[in-house]
């Protein structure tokens, strides 16, 4: 069995983004994973550092990966700006969904 080599394409800070980001490299037929790093400190007193996820790809597939991820976070970016325009026209409309 050859040897493969993996390289980090990017890391993104939540584990929600990692799964969606590795099924678009999954779905694009690119062997992704990914990793989980931070989040921990070695002295009991210290502040843990922030959690982040390393998404890899094989690098022979390096440039596609990074172009997929890249399209697939400016995606995310924009949903997310929707979904905040959408949540606040909601609260100046005046509706109150309780009650």
């Amino acid at each position: 069995m050859a040897q493969r080599t993996f390289t980090v394409v990017l890391q993104v800070q939540d584990p929600l983004s990692a799964e969606r980001l590795v099924e678009v490299l999954r779905e694009a037929g690119i062997d992704g994973f990914s990793r989980a790093g931070g989040a921990a400190s070695s002295d009991a007193f210290a502040a843990a550092s922030p959690g982040y996820w390393d998404l890899l790809a094989p690098t022979e597939h390096l440039e596609k990966a990074t172009e997929l991820l890249n399209d697939e976070l400016a995606t995310i970016d924009q949903e997310g700006e929707a979904n905040a325009k959408a949540a606040e026209d909601e609260a100046m409309s005046g509706e109150n969904p309780i009650g």
